[in-house]
């Protein structure tokens, strides 16, 4: 039954389990001509194959590992931490009946329906979606220009992704995008197409590792974007000033989607041609008959549309009110950034507040150009999320994925908000999923029933889920594995180890077992050294710790990868948080949550978002209230006033990220007088 207009969407919780795609056999594409030097040059090698890219030779035997030495492949389960509902999900699912290709594919990349925001690292991300299944990515990567420049949010995940970046320069950027580029192509239809967000640091030398990745013969424009409008600001500069954005625009194979963007006519234009005027009004040109038909043209006649001039040639009306406009072509200049938009429309301000969000203009602009309604599209740097938000707006199928939890706060907060204030009744939406990959909460995986408890735990250490015994949950490399119970009040005793130990040995023939559990008894642990003693049986206990595992048995599975890669996994708690309101003047209140800690180690509070006109299961922040920084620390702003439009009850909530990926959601009624 479709959901009454400005209801507010249910918020539900569970733990996705995706299968892996099987693993994608791709090459790079041929080289063109143009990138040998002619032979009278002499034999200067050329670099073929993207950075990263590298060739193995063992024995005769040549064996590409693409970009597995530099970042190895790391598969850990999905945890949906937030469902937001808007009553037509069901219209979305995919049954398993349907078995073609296409609907499989589906499935995979949407298991319940519903959009997905990811929050973890996009490259072990993209790896566990569907090959050929995404119709339009755009990505807005970070900029080659710096450290502080790219650190937006300051989260403890965003802020080491982009330290490892600058370590090698240039060839370490180019490395580190390239592992993404080569992922996010096999991830597309071969009707599908990318387009890549540059400045000027990186574009020219992203160009060239495209054309290796996608082919030169992929390459279908460089739009440039022009940023803002001249305003004579700057009275002296060492150079031309930089103004302006590149954008590449690659397909993966088959001809493109693509629809002509049409411009309105500038004044000047309409003066320039649009002078004639049947005496009606209405202002039209002429244009030459071309190539039309006979036929064509006699039918223009009886419509009054043939203007015959002295010298008896033809000329067609094309009249200003049926015109539609002037197509785009690869310099933009119309789309002003987001200030400069505020600025012109002042009741409908996009600034979230951060200095490298795009305009929603721009996406409209790509993804009407370049997919259709219910296409499918992909963003994994969406940072604050305007693609999303512009691709629910034109009724597309998202996905969408940033490395910052307050990133993905206000990714959700925006698309709940835009389908509640402007989209809700135009056309039925599925719901969409917060999901995390890597940085789990851990009091929500104690809501889960023992089962699906088990699958995760043993999931996340890189095992293998198995039921067929009551105490062996799972293996992992030929090693029995044992779950304890879901809560962290839970205790593993020397009863269960015994057990264990003999299923260990009884079932599997085997002296070597580990057990997983939140705690441990001493009895447990005595027990275990007993059997390790007397009968050769070895059981391995690795503790989860409330706030992150410590242990690096537990992730021995992403730590044998690299030693970089140990904190991709990790258990959090949500920060606690402590709202104090005090009223400062009629109607106006200053809200503090300075005395909010994060129950986290090493963690701090990192953002606030705030609702003062709080709906009961839909937190949607109130304009200005999204990511609010001191301008001297860029610290976040802890306590804030706001005027309420009237007295009387009224509900008011405010959501907490702190930086190490936690979050919470708190509420409360105030009487405002």
């Amino acid at each position: 039954m479709p959901r009454k207009k400005n209801a507010a969407p249910k918020v539900e919780s569970e733990i996705a389990f995706i299968e892996p795609p099987a693993p994608d056999e791709g090459s790079i594409p041929e080289q063109k001509q143009h990138f040998q030097l002619p032979t009278r040059f002499g034999a200067v090698p050329v670099d073929e194959a993207p950075l990263g890219w590298e060739v193995q030779t063992r024995r005769r035997e040549v064996k590409v590992t693409k970009f597995q030495h530099a970042y190895p492949t790391i598969r850990l389960p999905f945890q949906e931490v937030q469902r937001v509902q808007f009553g037509h999900n069901e219209k979305f699912q995919i049954s398993h009946a349907e078995r073609s290709e296409e609907s499989r594919k589906l499935r995979e990349l949407f298991p319940t329906g519903a959009n997905r925001l990811f929050f973890g690292d996009n490259l072990h991300i993209v790896r566990q979606l569907p090959s050929e299944s995404i119709d339009l990515i755009y990505i807005d990567p970070p900029f080659f220009s710096g450290r502080t420049y790219n650190v937006i949010f300051g989260d403890k995940n965003e802020v080491r992704s982009f330290s490892d970046i600058w370590e090698a320069g240039m060839p370490g950027y180019l490395v580190w995008l390239n592992a993404r580029l080569w992922e996010m192509k096999r991830l597309l239809k071969s009707t599908g197409s990318i387009y890549i967000h540059l400045d000027w640091h990186a574009v020219h030398y992203v160009k060239v590792e495209m054309d290796k990745i996608f082919g030169v013969d992929n390459f279908l424009n460089e739009i440039t974007w022009r940023r803002s409008t001249p305003t004579g600001g700057k009275v002296k500069s060492k150079m031309f000033p930089r103004d302006y954005d590149s954008i590449l625009w690659y397909k993966k194979s088959q001809p493109p989607i693509y629809k002509n963007i049409y411009l309105p006519y500038t004044e000047d234009y309409i003066k320039k041609f649009f002078y004639h005027d049947d005496g009606d009004g209405r202002l039209y040109m002429l244009q030459t008959v071309g190539d039309y038909s006979e036929k064509s043209i006699d039918e223009f006649r009886r419509q009054g549309r043939i203007y015959e001039t002295k010298k008896g040639g033809l000329r067609l009306k094309q009249y200003l009110d049926e015109s539609k406009g002037i197509i785009a072509d690869d310099i933009w200049t119309d789309i002003k950034n987001v200030r400069q938009r505020d600025t012109q429309k002042m009741h409908e301000r996009e600034t979230i507040g951060y200095p490298t969000q795009k305009p929603e203009a721009l996406l409209e602009r790509i993804l009407s150009a370049s997919s259709n309604e219910g296409d499918i599209i992909a963003d994994f740097f969406c940072g604050g999320g305007t693609t999303p938000a512009v691709a629910q707006r034109l009724n597309r199928r998202w996905i969408a994925c940033d490395q910052s939890r307050i990133a993905v706060a206000i990714t959700a907060d925006r698309v709940a908000k835009a389908v509640e204030e402007k989209i809700g009744a135009l056309f039925p939406m599925p719901d969409f999923t917060v999901e995390h990959w890597g940085i789990y909460e851990a009091p929500r995986l104690e809501a889960y029933g023992i089962v699906r408890f088990r699958e995760f735990v043993v999931k996340a250490f890189g095992g293998r889920p198995e039921s067929v015994s009551a105490v062996i949950h799972g293996v992992r490399h030929g090693i029995p594995l044992y779950v304890g119970e879901p809560s962290r009040r839970s205790r593993i005793g020397k009863d269960e180890v015994a057990k264990f130990a003999k299923a260990v040995y009884e079932e599997r023939r085997a002296n070597h077992g580990v057990m997983l559990g939140w705690n441990f008894g001493p009895d447990a642990r005595k027990a275990a050294e007993i059997l390790a003693a007397r009968e050769n049986k070895r059981i391995d206990f690795v503790r989860l710790s409330l706030v992150r595992l410590e242990d690096d048995e537990f992730r021995e599975h992403v730590i044998n990868k690299s030693k970089d890669y140990g904190p991709l996994l990790s258990f959090i708690q949500p920060p606690e948080v402590r709202v104090a309101a005090r009223r400062v003047s009629p109607l106006t209140y200053e809200f503090d949550v300075s005395e909010s800690i994060s129950l986290n180690k090493d963690g701090v509070i990192a953002n606030v978002q705030w609702d003062f006109d709080y709906k009961e299961g839909r937190f949607t922040s109130t304009q200005g209230y999204t990511f609010l920084r001191d301008k001297k620390t860029g610290r976040p702003v802890l306590v804030v006033e706001y005027g309420f439009p009237k007295k009387g009850e009224c509900a008011i909530a405010c959501s907490v990220q702190d930086d190490q990926g936690g979050e919470r959601t708190v509420a409360q009624t105030i009487e405002v007088k």
